[in-house]
């Protein structure tokens, strides 16, 4: 059945209010009560962050996929898992800070640990160093979710020659995205990681917010580099 008007209102505003809430304790509890219908939401404005992340991943990573260790940071309801398995990844840890997203995420079977934790500047993940052959971060990489003082904590969890893949919706002239530019080109510049592919979507969701542009989507991009070591 298609959905009515008032319910593709109602997802919008969904939307548009997890964009507003800037206070961490608070997202988490939109989030708890947005779980159930988030997926139905983002496939409105057809947000793919997972499948972009999945699709550019693919041709990099090596193919022996059985045994690599995935960390989904704030991996919400388990999308990029999803892709990830159709292209031969099998072993899956998830980190997100909402329980409700947790549920989802383990009721699709695909993970073998899930960790609630809200992410927080400064402090450290919950997981050993130098663990995971590939970390993954889906569209959390945004002004308002994570802080950009995770990227040298991801760098720690990752295994020396691991890779690491962050999707995210590129905001060019917003302060976030271009400090995220920056760091990238830092980490590599100090020689902590290797750019592998850094690739730019044009249609990377649909337009849900009247400061974004005029146009009907607004850009993503995906970058993969490789640990050092």
């Amino acid at each position: 059945m298609a959905e009515s008007g008032r319910d593709k209102d109602s997802s919008i505003q969904n939307i548009r209010t997890v964009y507003s809430i800037k206070n961490p304790e608070e997202k988490v509890k939109f989030y708890n009560t947005w779980a159930t219908r988030y997926e139905k939401d983002l496939a409105l404005i057809n947000y793919q962050a997972h499948i972009f992340a999945a699709e550019i991943l693919d041709p990099v990573f090596p193919k022996k996929r059985e045994d690599a260790l995935v960390l989904d940071i704030a991996c919400g309801t388990g999308g990029v898992a999803e892709q990830l398995q159709k292209r031969g990844f099998r072993n899956f840890h998830g980190i997100d800070g909402s329980e409700g997203m947790l549920k989802i995420a383990e009721s699709k079977g695909l993970y073998q640990n899930l960790k609630k934790c809200l992410i927080v500047p400064g402090e450290r993940l919950p997981v050993s160093s130098d663990a995971y052959d590939l970390v993954v971060v889906a569209g959390a990489l945004s002004y308002g979710l994570l802080s950009l003082d995770v990227l040298p904590e991801l760098l720690r969890v990752t295994k020396p020659g691991g890779y690491l893949c962050f999707s995210a919706k590129d905001e060019r002239d917003s302060d976030y995205m271009q400090q995220l530019h920056v760091s990238m080109d830092e980490l590599e510049s100090k020689g902590l990681w290797t750019k592998v592919v850094k690739q730019n979507i044009e249609s990377w969701q649909k337009v849900v917010l009247e400061t974004e542009p005029s146009s009907e989507y607004i850009p993503g991009l995906v970058a993969i580099y490789r640990k050092s070591g």
